[in-house]
């Protein structure tokens, strides 16, 4: 099945991110980017999903970086079905 039409990717609640950037550094596939500037300038941007479709399916490393519980996945369940593991 295509990568695009596997809708596992994470979500980021721009209320709740503090723009930390640690999710943009964990993540290798690349799929978090850094939003536009505060148009005030005192907060730093805020990250965004910028490439949905490079996030590893059920891979959830970003959510426990995450310290201000900005990002969330999809119910891990619904996604079972679309990963084979290897021994």
């Amino acid at each position: 099945m295509p990568r695009e039409d596997i809708p596992w990717y994470p979500t980021i609640n721009p209320d709740l991110c503090n723009g930390c950037g640690d999710c943009k550094v964990l993540c290798k596939p690349g799929v978090f980017e850094l939003g536009p500037p505060d148009p005030t300038g005192v907060q730093r941007p805020k990250l965004v999903v910028a490439h949905p479709y490079k996030c590893l399916v059920l891979c959830t490393r970003c959510v426990p970086i995450c310290t201000s519980g900005a990002i969330t996945l999809p119910p891990r369940e619904e996604f079972e079905g679309f990963v084979e593991y290897l021994d």
